[in-house]
């Protein structure tokens, strides 16, 4: 009885510290924004989603150390957990 108390206290703080309640729908709009920056700046190949900034960044900067491609950006995304967008101009 005691875990299953347990389990549903942690169920509903972490829907309420994750964000994840009825606001959640609501991060969809930017990603038009994104999407016309990135044609803009010829950023059209996504390598991969990442669960953080500072990985989305990392991957990118060894991208352009390895000379796999000039420019990166990382765009954020709306699909929990993988949060960030590398997308890179080759």
């Amino acid at each position: 009885m005691r875990v299953r108390t347990a389990l549903s206290a942690f169920a509903a703080t972490a829907v309420a510290g994750l964000g994840l309640g009825a606001a959640a729908p609501a991060v969809a709009a930017p990603s038009h924004q994104v999407a016309a920056v990135q044609v803009a700046d010829s950023l059209d190949i996504h390598r991969g989603k990442y669960m953080s900034l500072g990985g989305c960044q990392t991957a990118g900067q060894q991208g352009i150390d390895r000379g796999h491609w000039d420019r990166y950006q990382c765009a954020e995304g709306n699909m929990w957990p993988w949060k960030w967008n590398l997308w890179t101009n080759r």
